[in-house]
This record gives C-alpha cells, structure tokens and sequence, in this order.
C-alpha cells in the first residue's frame, strides 16, 4: 500500500529553499512514530536536504541522476512503474516528499498522514494537490499548532 506523509500550511505550503519552514516538535515525532521501522519514498533533494539522517528505515530515493550512487539507500530511476508494483503491497510505503514525488504519486496512494498546520507561512513549495474530496478521516487529533489527521481515499 502507498499513502503519503506531510506537514502544510492551511496554502498547503510544505518547504522554502529546501527545509519545512517550520519545527514542531510534535509533528516531527508523529513522523518518526509513523515511519520507524517502515518503508519510505523520497526526492533526492528532499533526502540530500535532511538535517539528519533517518535511521531505522528503509529509504529508497527517486533520482532520475544515473551518477548519483548511495549505498545507505535504495535507488528508484522510474517512480511510475514503482508505485505501480507496490501499490497494492501489503507492506506500506510511505511518500515523503517533495513537490513533484507528491504529485506524481498521489492518485495511487489509498491513506494520508496530514499534519494541516494552523499558522501560514513563507514558503516557495507547495503540496498542491490535496484534495478533501478525494478522502475521509478516520483519526484526528488536535495540537497546539496543527491538526493531525490520518484519512483513507474514497472509493471512485
């Protein structure tokens, strides 16, 4: 199963010159809850602009740089055929990022992880195509600076 993984802004405003524009705490320990032990998918950019790297999951990294090597992870050259393969896995696969691997995979993952962040901020990214319809809540939670909910897609 695929789903996606993000903090926005109430703009869906997730990055400026490659970083969240935000810390909170809380968000980040919700993804570590969420991604610890599984599968995660990002853009190079976005695992190159880590502040740290991500331990104890299994990271594969979408780059179309047929140079670009790293053995702490697992390379994706086509992300269109990847998610075509294992979005009906029973192992869940978790999109992290950033703009464009949001976009190319939003209409094959089935569940959301969406942090809506209540302040809006300076931002030069946005998620862009969340769309409320496309989904149902089936948890919320309610921080000091966001709303965390967990949705899974509507049937067509």
């Amino acid at each position: 199963m695929l789903s996606f993984i993000v903090a926005f802004d109430p703009r869906q405003g997730i990055g400026i010159k490659g970083s969240l524009p935000w810390h909170i705490r809380d968000d980040l320990r919700l993804f570590k809850q969420n991604t610890l032990g599984r599968n995660i998918v990002m853009g190079q950019t976005t695992y190159q602009n880590l502040p740290r790297k991500l331990t104890d999951r299994k990271i594969f990294v979408v780059s179309n740089d047929e140079n670009y090597h790293d053995d702490e992870v697992t390379i994706i050259r086509d992300l269109i055929p990847f998610l075509k393969e294992h979005q009906d896995d029973e192992e869940e696969y978790f999109i992290c990022g950033g703009a464009s691997i949001y976009r190319q995979s939003y209409p094959y993952c089935q569940k959301a992880y969406i942090s809506f962040v209540k302040k809006e901020y300076e931002v030069d990214t946005r998620f862009g195509v969340f769309d409320f319809d496309d989904w149902f809540i089936t948890k919320e939670e309610e921080y000091d600076e966001f709303i965390y909910r967990e949705l899974v897609r509507r049937k067509a």
